[in-house]
């Protein structure tokens, strides 16, 4: 297996009051076996309204980049944006 990259991602649900521990199964569930939701947590916006940082390792020479990572968590319920923070390559 080539060198991974850990992704933080910032997902935003479509409404306020969305169940965001169900939304983050959710996300771990679309992804494919090579990509590993290592951590999330929760982020107060405004007016109530919080978003999912997830934490998510995937490998580094993956065809799409996190373009396709993108793509597969805007297609889960209930998301409305989603916005990557930061790519970092691991080194082990």
């Amino acid at each position: 297996m080539g060198s991974e990259v850990a992704v933080v991602i910032k997902v935003l649900p479509d409404e306020p009051g969305v169940d965001l521990d169900k939304m983050a199964e959710d996300i771990k569930k679309a992804l494919p076996p090579e990509y590993k939701l290592m951590r999330y947590e929760k982020e107060p916006i405004a007016f109530g309204l919080e978003a999912l940082k997830l934490l998510i390792f995937m490998p580094e020479d993956f065809e799409g980049g996190t373009s396709q990572l993108e793509n597969i968590i805007k297609k889960v319920n209930r998301v409305s944006e989603v916005e990557i923070l930061m790519v970092t390559r691991m080194t082990l």
